[in-house]
């Protein structure tokens, strides 16, 4: 079932970059304040440079990943494999309960990445070569410290072509599986009925994870965060039928998002506890 929200009004949230620990206790503020009955947030931001770790990982693991051993480290609410957040686009979309009755939670994956592909082709990218991971078809025999190394059901993923003159895409091919390369995964995280889904858009390489190629560097476009984020937003709107008003955080939910961050996701003993 391709999922709609009725049509549903949306808070739009356009954030340029900041820390880590910030961008993660503020979903978490949202996710908290859409769960005590507030609206929908989406939710457009930028990072520092920083890695994050999935939910489940062990700190630890970290250390085997030497290129982004010199990021600062935060640990999300949500599960899957650690992200180094550089270049890229993330969104976020927090639900409360009312808009979840009858909507099938799992396929908003699918339907947020397909945003992705429209607001490449909005942009006159090369969408043609963008395609939803099949996991039967896209098997990794291990499961990689970095969630751009993994595959999942409704992944965003972009057909390799040869780069016969430059030997850096080469060097980056030994990541791709079956000849495409992860370009956007998404995850979700339930409170008391309310939801949030969150995921990142890879828009260039980062020299934190030389071996992520992204879209400009896999020759499927070559656009800046703030434009990409104004062709995401409309498109999310769009095929999620979401009627979206520009907002802001309002006072309790920066106060919400400033304790979070000073008591998890700032704090060591929320992010080394495993």
């Amino acid at each position: 079932m391709t999922p709609k929200l009725f049509p549903l009004e949306c808070r739009l949230i356009v954030d340029g970059p900041a820390d880590g620990a910030w961008n993660m206790a503020v979903d978490e503020a949202l996710l908290d304040a859409a769960a005590e009955g507030g609206g929908a947030t989406l939710r457009l931001y930028q990072w520092a440079p920083t890695l994050s770790l999935g939910y489940f990982q062990r700190y630890a693991d970290r250390a085997a990943h030497e290129a982004s051993v010199g990021l600062p480290c935060v640990r999300r609410s949500s599960g899957g494999g650690a992200l180094v957040h550089d270049h890229e686009l993330t969104y976020s979309l927090t639900l409360p309960p009312r808009a979840l009755a009858g909507l099938d939670t799992r396929a908003l994956y699918c339907q947020a990445h397909r945003a992705v592909i429209a607001a490449v082709a909005e942009l006159g990218g090369d969408a043609g070569r963008l395609s939803l991971c099949d996991p039967a078809k896209e098997k990794v025999a291990a499961e990689p410290f970095l969630c751009f190394q993994r595959r999942a059901d409704g992944d965003l993923l972009v057909e390799e072509r040869p780069f016969p003159s430059d030997p850096r895409p080469r060097a980056m091919s030994a990541t791709a599986v079956r000849g495409r390369y992860k370009v956007c995964g998404s995850a979700q995280r339930k409170r008391r009925g309310a939801l949030l889904q969150h995921g990142g858009v890879l828009l260039a390489q980062s020299a934190a994870a030389p071996e992520l190629p992204g879209l400009a560097d896999l020759g499927v476009l070559d656009a800046d965060a703030a434009s990409f984020a104004a062709a995401l937003g409309r498109n999310l709107a769009d095929l999620l039928a979401l009627r979206t008003e520009p907002g802001e955080l309002g006072p309790a939910e920066i106060d919400a998002a400033r304790q979070i961050a000073a008591e998890k996701h700032g704090a060591e003993g929320w992010v080394q506890r495993r």
